[in-house]
């Protein structure tokens, strides 16, 4: 089987293993990590990407023509939903977001979002390529509050929501531990990260099983196939996070 992959460059380490031990063939667009920031630019990223390999299709740009377009993300905020392909396959693991995927499945991270209500995920995809909260990124904002504002109303800045008011959301720092290449500067970061927020530090082992499937090419029921012309849709139910709907096009078509 021959897949094009579309992913986040937070996931870049663990689906390059992935790939490097599938026997399929994968192609890779890497997309910038933060994207799902913002949901309705994450999507147009991600059609506009899909589009732009389907066109490179209908030229023979590929030498192995992929069968199918896998991505490497959740729902992440919705971001995923309202994707349509045209000519390939679209192959989403149905995960909320891509800590599931570090995870390994949507029910492993729903037991400990359950269990650890109010914890910060992250690993080391994250520390490599987000913007997390240090402490030199909390004085580089404090200092452009400053420069912006004053310092009367840099301080007040800081604790509101423009700021960092939102670290008080959370009471743990959930570190997941790779499946592959680890340095201890990620460990030292993690725990930095955690004192400098007052959030108690907690490290869980990662694991590529959903990763794997992903490229594996059999895909269960953890994973959406969405065929072309189909568009995928967001269902709001824990057990089927997204579902698929005719495009326009097609629905004229047949009525």
């Amino acid at each position: 089987m021959r897949i094009h992959l579309i992913a986040c460059q937070v996931l870049c380490r663990e689906l390059s293993a992935a790939i490097a031990q599938t026997p399929n063939i994968v192609t890779v667009s890497w997309m910038p990590q933060g994207l799902h920031e913002f949901p309705g630019r994450l999507r147009e990223a991600l059609q506009a990407e899909i589009d732009r390999v389907e066109g490179q299709i209908a030229a023979g740009k590929f030498k192995f023509p992929p069968d199918c377009i896998a991505l490497g993300y959740g729902l992440c905020s919705n971001g995923t939903a309202g994707l349509t392909a045209r000519t390939r396959p679209l192959i989403l693991p149905r995960t909320d977001d891509c800590i599931a995927l570090f995870l390994g499945s949507q029910e492993r991270y729903m037991e400990y979002f359950t269990q650890y209500p109010g914890t910060y995920w992250f690993n080391g995809g994250w520390l490599e390529n987000a913007l997390l909260p240090t402490p030199e990124r909390h004085a580089a904002m404090r200092e452009e509050f400053a420069a912006l504002y004053g310092e009367d109303n840099a301080d007040f800045l800081m604790e509101s929501g423009a700021g960092w008011g939102w670290i008080k959301n959370y009471r743990t720092c959930g570190y997941i531990s790779p499946t592959g290449y680890e340095t201890p500067a990620w460990r030292q970061e993690a725990a930095g990260m955690a004192a400098f927020c007052g959030w108690e530090l907690m490290e869980v082992s990662g694991s590529r099983l959903l990763l794997d499937g992903l490229l594996a090419g059999d895909w269960n029921g953890e994973f959406l196939c969405c065929p072309p012309g189909y568009t995928t849709r967001e269902t709001g139910m824990a057990d089927k996070l997204i579902a698929v709907n005719l495009s326009a096009a097609e629905k004229t078509t047949q009525e």
